[in-house]
């Protein structure tokens, strides 16, 4: 039986994490897609580097490409290579206060992302 392939978008935030560690567990091959956009958005106090570390290091199924997914020429370049099963987007800038003062960030990243 082949492997089958998950592509996770903002696979080391909150629920990306646990996407991944569910797929990853049943044995599928798992690609993130990250770009700790958290720590932009929050700061340091945002980062989850941590994740991507510990998630790397958990699953060896497991591997994260640095993607923007507001780069769109990019992520269908990846999407085109990987060819992935399914896909998962959780990637997401979550913040309402955020969103009020860079309201191009947030659209870019919850609805065209």
């Amino acid at each position: 039986m082949d492997q089958k392939t998950l592509l996770v978008t903002g696979s080391s935030g909150l629920i990306g994490s646990e996407v991944v560690a569910h797929f990853a567990n049943k044995g599928w091959s798992v690609i993130g897609f990250e770009n700790n956009g958290r720590a932009d958005f929050f700061g340091p106090q945002g980062d989850t580097s941590w994740m991507t570390n510990h998630l790397i290091t958990k699953y060896n199924n497991f591997n994260v490409k640095l993607v923007d997914i507001r780069n769109r020429e990019l992520v269908l370049n990846e999407i085109n290579s990987i060819r992935p099963n399914a896909i998962i987007h959780t990637a997401a800038q979550p913040s309402h206060d955020l969103a009020a003062s860079r309201p191009f960030d947030d659209f870019d990243v919850n609805a065209v992302g």
